[in-house]
């Protein structure tokens, strides 16, 4: 006895060092006996899927058992009921939170791809609208730079320019005095004109008196 308790405690041991996880069959429920035979006293039902962990194997009248562990209590089980994969029940489930988690990433990754979508064409529009001012800007500055590389040209122009200006505003000055002196001749002219002709008419009015004058005086001495 003192044998089998040792035997089992080195056996304890050694499954806690190096523990095979493995899962109860489909569809089954088995029961975990304190010894390898059906005489021994069951200590726990466990049902199919269940995970536990196998801490030794051995073989006994061609038999193959299995010393495991599940939660808190330890015992004996045939290893035919054990499997080293889930149940496909377990399985398909997982399969089936597998995809709907993808589902839902998938979901999740459409959204950003709409959004990143949507970035991207405000960024494209802002990209062409940057690119048609660096145009304008590259335009200004080949201008500015035609501009800057004659400045003598310029300055010779504008000055040429000042000085046609003050020519012509000579030249204007000089017909609008000789305008101003036309005008004052003509003016003269006409007063000259006019006092002449006054002068005439009292000139001519004297002459016309005094012939008058003459013809009374011969007219009085013929009388006597």
């Amino acid at each position: 006895m003192n044998r089998i308790i040792l035997l089992f405690t080195l056996l304890i041991c050694a499954g806690q060092v190096a523990a095979d996880s493995r899962y109860v069959i489909d569809e089954l429920t088995i029961t975990v006996r304190s010894g390898r035979t059906n005489s021994h006293q069951i200590v726990k039902l466990l049902k199919s899927g269940a995970k536990i962990d196998v801490l030794s194997e051995l073989e006994e009248n061609g038999k193959q058992y299995a010393f495991i562990q599940a939660g808190e209590t330890t015992g004996w089980v045939l290893s035919q009921y054990l499997s080293k994969t889930p149940i496909a029940r377990d399985r398909i489930a997982g399969i089936k939170a597998k995809a709907e988690k993808m589902s839902l990433q998938n979901t999740v990754l459409k959204e950003q791809l709409a959004k990143l979508k949507a970035e991207n064409k405000s960024l494209t529009a802002q990209r062409d609208k940057l690119n048609n001012s660096a145009q304008n800007l590259d335009q200004e500055l080949s201008k500015l730079k035609r501009v800057s590389a004659r400045p003598l040209a310029l300055q010779k122009s504008n000055e040429k320019l000042r000085m046609e200006l003050a020519t012509k505003t000579s030249e204007a000055k000089l017909l609008s005095e000789e305008n101003a002196d036309l005008k004052n001749r003509d003016q003269r002219d006409w007063f000259v004109t006019g006092a002449a002709v006054t002068l005439g008419s009292i000139l001519f009015g004297i002459i016309l008196t005094r012939i008058r004058w003459r013809r009374r005086s011969s007219w009085g001495s013929n009388s006597f």
